[in-house]
């Protein structure tokens, strides 16, 4: 049998070092590449802070004042509380005086617009997401008073946790959420956490 010539690999020392810290640059980087993504991932999935904005009073609304027709009601009511028969020709006409009653309308009690079905392809401004649904509510009532079109949606199936969304708009172009969106951060003050989202 024929002896097999063995080739025997020699590495300096100084060359075993080189190797050793090049493995271990390349761990290092390997290591910070996930720490910034693990970040930005974080940062994509927690709830957007809330920026608390001083919200005005909301505006009153004018008094009105009653028809011709309701004047008239009033006064034959106060005619017949006096005793006076309203039909008798000896009731006199300027006795009672009429009196100017103003009164607030009632304001409707309307329910809170509900967000449309996921997929409806509308541009929103997401300005919340909270576990909470009661704080969601109570954030999209104050947005309302405002005069913003505010939405709070419903928990996604796929959402490992219990989110509710807050979202203000519902437009069918971009351009119209991203006005909002600028509005919103001229009014803070500052560039907020807030995003345009579609459905």
């Amino acid at each position: 049998m024929a002896n097999k010539d063995f080739r025997e690999i020699q590495v300096s020392s100084s060359l075993l070092v080189v190797i050793f810290l090049g493995v271990l640059a390349l761990g290092v980087f390997i290591f910070l590449l996930g720490v910034s993504v693990g970040k930005k991932q974080v940062r994509l999935t927690s709830p957007t802070q809330v920026v608390a904005q001083q919200i005005p009073e909301p505006l009153k609304e004018p008094r009105v004042e009653p028809t011709p027709a309701e004047s008239g009601a009033a006064r034959t009511d106060q005619l017949a509380a006096a005793g006076t028969p309203t039909g008798s020709p000896a009731a006199p006409k300027t006795t009672v005086k009429e009196s100017t009653v103003k009164t607030a309308p009632e304001k409707p009690k309307t329910a809170a617009p509900k967000a449309p079905a996921a997929g409806s392809g509308l541009y929103y401004v997401q300005v919340a997401a909270t576990t909470d649904k009661a704080q969601a509510a109570a954030l999209a009532d104050r947005y309302r008073k405002q005069g913003y079109p505010a939405v709070v949606t419903d928990p996604r199936p796929a959402d490992t946790k219990t989110w509710y969304r807050v979202r203000l708009g519902g437009y069918a172009s971009r351009d119209r959420a991203v006005d909002l969106l600028a509005k919103l951060n001229a009014a803070a003050g500052k560039r907020t956490d807030y995003r345009v989202v579609q459905d």
